[in-house]
């Protein structure tokens, strides 16, 4: 029974972040109960600092409380007394597990009589958000932090035994990781690649014909259903001048279809990174940073996700919306979501919790991001663009079977998600007035180039969604990753891109030969794969953990 403080029910509600607290209690204080409220601001235990704080024989880890956490703890400790009910309200990952798995710990050592303790998630900050997530009590989950233990223990163990090893043969202050590591590995092949690069040459063949009404046309020449390419361009001026200089051709046939471009998914993590960085010029610290605020602020659904799930409320809220502002012929239908392999799927994707509400009185940024995040959302909840597709075949008597010429047009008909974010694409406003049959003179030809370019060096938008591809990180890892590589001087930016510095690349080379496992980017997957099967009861702590401690001191005990 839960027991009454002065004839009234008290609650307790621990959260994170300290500016969560005002969104909060403008909507809980108004609930007819009296809650009060405290921050963690981050972690409470963690690993020692001076030591490897791992049990070599359990591979269990020495947690310690955090010296800038004794004080959140004191005022905990205070409140207790003063409270019947305790939520738990920390971000609804493994992070936000760990801290809630220590609060209870702490809590049940120090509560004044049995008090009822509850784990909530907190998924958007709104009336509706809050609702739904006191619908959901749960328990702090076990095996959810067992599996925040196993990374924090994986990524200690390949830190404090690589790292040293590597110091000392650079003879500097250096550091390994398991995701920064493989992260630095890709951006330095991706260098090499580009420095092995040697360009290649082809051409093309490209007639001008004029029509019978006086325009002039600019018509491909194609082998088969390919743009006929070669290395040389004698062959095609050849070509040109035995079968089509002087000559006419004529139109043989007409062949139309229709092209659909589908509007983007709703965002996750690696691509609202992508999208801010593109539209808005912010790295992905920045944008993680702006994120938070708004969902601090209830602006927007948890910015740390690798889904593009859409709740159905959210979506029916969505397209009635659209179809008030641009027509029904504009609402989208349902689309499958195809989620990647590697997908936790823990959470819905990033979104505006009121499609309704004004752009947030906040910072410049904040506007900017929230705008931004709106309008692809509801571009998402649209209707496609549709395209007429018009391809002009030419054929005379002289050209080979094989050969032919080719005019395409594309125009248009239905804008569809691309009445809100703009047309990319150049497109034709009407098709050229041509029949079957038509006879068109050859009046000259132009030889077209075309030199293959270099894969383009990472921008840190890019590199994110490589790892996301490859398995690689976790939505809460991505900017911090970066961060690492940037104070180490591991990377640098060139422009808007990344490439390795000089010691990068001989940090890169050493860990490859040394430590070859722990730059292997499916082993690295795997690892990220067997964290999520702990949280998932299907695989042990012990054994995962064993496995890479036995694999280091394999490496390491020959050096």
């Amino acid at each position: 029974m839960t027991k009454k403080l002065n004839g009234k029910n008290k609650f307790l509600f621990i959260v994170e972040s300290p500016s969560k607290i005002k969104t909060l209690s403008k909507i809980l204080n108004n609930s007819g109960h009296s809650f009060l409220f405290l921050a963690t601001f981050g972690h409470i235990k963690d690993l020692p600092i001076k030591s490897m704080g791992i049990n070599p024989h359990t591979f269990d880890p020495y947690l310690e409380v955090l010296n800038s956490k004794r004080a959140v703890l004191s005022k905990l400790k205070k409140l207790l007394s003063s409270v019947n009910k305790i939520y738990i309200a920390t971000d609804p990952d493994r992070e936000g597990e760990a801290i809630g798995y220590h609060l209870l710990e702490y809590i049940q050592k120090n509560q004044p009589f049995p008090l009822e303790i509850k784990r909530i998630e907190l998924r958007e900050i709104t009336e509706i958000g809050i609702k739904n997530a006191f619908n959901n009590l749960r328990d702090i989950d076990e095996n959810l932090y067992t599996a925040w233990k196993a990374r924090r223990v994986l990524d200690r163990l390949i830190g404090y035994k690589v790292s040293p090893f590597l110091s000392k043969n650079f003879k500097k202050a250096l550091s390994a990781g398991r995701v920064q590591s493989p992260a630095l590995r890709l951006i330095t092949e991706r260098e090499k690649e580009i420095e092995t690069f040697r360009p290649e040459k082809s051409y093309s063949l490209m007639v001008i014909a004029e029509s019978s009404s006086g325009e002039c046309f600019e018509i491909e020449l194609f082998s088969k259903k390919e743009l006929l390419k070669t290395k040389n361009s004698e062959g095609l001026l050849e070509i040109f001048k035995e079968y089509l200089e002087g000559k006419e051709i004529e139109l043989s046939s007409i062949k139309d279809k229709t092209l659909k471009k589908y509007p983007p998914q709703p965002l996750k993590t690696s691509t609202l990174i992508e999208v801010a960085g593109k539209f808005l010029g912010l790295s992905p610290k920045e944008t993680m940073k702006i994120a938070q605020t708004l969902y601090e602020e209830g602006y927007i659904t948890y910015m740390r996700t690798d889904s593009t799930r859409v709740s159905p409320l959210a979506k029916k809220e969505a397209k009635a919306y659209i179809e008030r502002l641009f027509g029904k012929e504009y609402v989208g239908g349902e689309r499958k979501v195809k989620l990647s392999a590697h997908a936790q799927d823990a959470h819905e994707c990033i979104r505006p919790t009121q499609i309704l509400r004004q752009t947030p009185p906040i910072g410049k940024r904040e506007r900017a991001l929230y705008e931004l995040i709106k309008r692809i959302f509801l571009a998402s909840q649209m209707r496609e663009a549709i395209y007429a597709e018009r391809m002009y075949v030419f054929k005379n008597a002289y050209l080979p079977k094989d050969l032919k010429l080719i005019l395409k047009r594309q125009k248009l008909v239905f804008d569809g998600y691309l009445l809100l974010l703009g047309r990319e694409e150049k497109e034709d406003k009407d098709f050229p007035d041509l029949r079957e049959g038509d006879l068109l003179k050859i009046k000259g030809y132009k030889i077209k180039e075309h030199i293959t370019k270099p894969p383009e060096r990472y921008t840190p938008q890019s590199l994110i969604k490589k790892l996301e591809a490859l398995g690689i990180g976790r939505p809460s890892t991505y900017a911090s990753m970066l961060d690492i590589l940037f104070t180490r001087g591991y990377i640098e930016e060139e422009g808007r891109y990344l490439k390795p510095t000089e010691l990068g690349r001989r940090v890169c080379e050493f860990l490859e030969r040394v430590t070859p496992l722990f730059m292997d980017y499916q082993f690295t997957a795997n690892l990220e794969k067997a964290l999520d099967e702990i949280a998932e009861e299907k695989r042990s702590y012990y054994s995962t953990v064993k496995e890479v401690f036995e694999i280091l001191e394999g490496y390491l005990s020959k050096r």
